[in-house]
């Protein structure tokens, strides 16, 4: 009787309140339906904008939600059959919130805190990025040895830092921090111990900085170029898949490769780790390109160094989390094999979707029995 009033509730909720307020922004927001194509090759396909206004008109009607996805996936220029191949955030966010979060004492705890999962990757044997310090509002403890650092020691400790906040998502918060003899750099800008203390507002790591294998290196420099890794485990079978995944890329003086920070999202080959042929920018950055447009190197002709390893380490991690159904790995490449950033339970489709078309059989094949 809950499940049946709370479901009556949120039907409710979305008729009353969602859908309307979907419908006032998708007016409000002509880009929803007036965005560049990122398919210019199929003008005879190309829909008119008052028929992308009416098609996302459908889409709050049917998912309660303006599709973010549309000229991502191409749904301007795609026949409503080839649209039904895509699963859409909502259908596929409340699914995987349900199975990834069903039981009460969820393991996601580990994969939400990265400092928890430092640990649990080092029981494990496995590699992640080495975390320096870990600051705790106001007071920074130094890993290796588990003690407090005073500021002194902290800013004689030579080094280049990459700080992140520790619940952290899409690259927001992060920084890299340069401590050379008792100052302190954040680029060209000189800040004070108090002036960083105010900047990690809450709890951050401090890591060292990653010195990634020179092929994704020749990628972009500037950032820490990345797996978005995607493994599940099938309710059919109870054994654990990979799904289409992507590598993110960052463009420009971006020290981070999110896409929401104008980084660039390509797919891969699974099988061999080869790149696929086009790289995708979120809508306001750009569409998609053919090669990355500072380091000018041509996507399908790029292979990730120690992919296998990254699969099977990724297999391995999740084996030891049995509660969680479907997790993203963020994994960067080193000069001797992979390093786990982070796991996400609550990874999210659009990338993969993206970058390697729709993903309704995944979704039907390994998230329902």
């Amino acid at each position: 009787m809950n499940y049946i009033n709370s479901k009556l509730l949120r039907n409710i909720y979305l008729w009353v309140w969602v859908r309307p307020s979907q419908l006032v922004q998708l007016v409000r927001h002509p880009e929803f339906y007036t965005s560049p194509t990122y398919y210019p090759e199929y003008p005879e396909r190309l829909r008119s904008h008052v028929s992308q206004f009416f098609n996302q008109v459908g889409e709050i009607l049917r998912f309660g939600r303006i599709n973010t996805l549309y000229f991502l996936c191409g749904y301007d220029v795609k026949t409503r059959k080839e649209q039904k191949e895509y699963v859409h955030y909502n259908t596929f966010m409340y699914r995987r919130v349900e199975l990834n979060l069903m039981h009460k004492d969820s393991s996601a705890c580990i994969l939400r805190d990265k400092m928890l999962f430092a640990i649990f990757l080092e029981g494990l044997g496995l590699k992640g990025p080495n975390i320096r310090y870990y600051y705790d509002n106001g007071q920074l403890f130094r890993f290796a040895d588990k003690s407090v650092a005073d500021e002194a020691s902290f800013l004689h400790d030579n080094r280049v830092l990459f700080c992140k906040p520790l619940d952290g998502q899409c690259g927001k918060g992060i920084f890299v921090l340069e401590v050379k003899d008792g100052r302190l750099f954040i680029g060209d800008e000189e800040l004070t111990f108090e002036q960083l203390r105010e900047r990690m507002a809450g709890r951050y790591i401090l890591q060292d900085f990653v010195k990634q294998h020179p092929a994704m290196a020749h990628l972009h420099p500037q950032s820490i170029n990345t797996i978005r890794l995607l493994t599940v485990r099938s309710l059919k079978d109870n054994e654990i898949h990979f799904m289409p995944s992507i590598l993110r890329i960052g463009t420009g003086a971006s020290v981070v490769d999110n896409t929401t920070q104008g980084g660039l999202a390509i797919g891969i080959h699974l099988d061999n780790g080869y790149l696929k042929h086009y790289g995708f920018f979120k809508p306001r950055f750009g569409t998609k390109v053919e090669s990355h447009p500072d380091s000018h190197v041509k996507f399908d002709e790029f292979q990730i160094p120690f992919f296998e390893e990254a699969k099977q380490q990724a297999k391995l991690i999740h084996s030891m989390l049995p509660d969680i159904h479907s997790i993203g790995w963020d994994i960067a490449i080193g000069e001797d094999g992979p390093l786990f950033i982070e796991g996400n339970d609550n990874w999210e489709i659009t990338g993969p979707q993206t970058c390697n078309g729709g993903f309704r059989k995944y979704f039907t094949e390994y998230f329902f029995k």
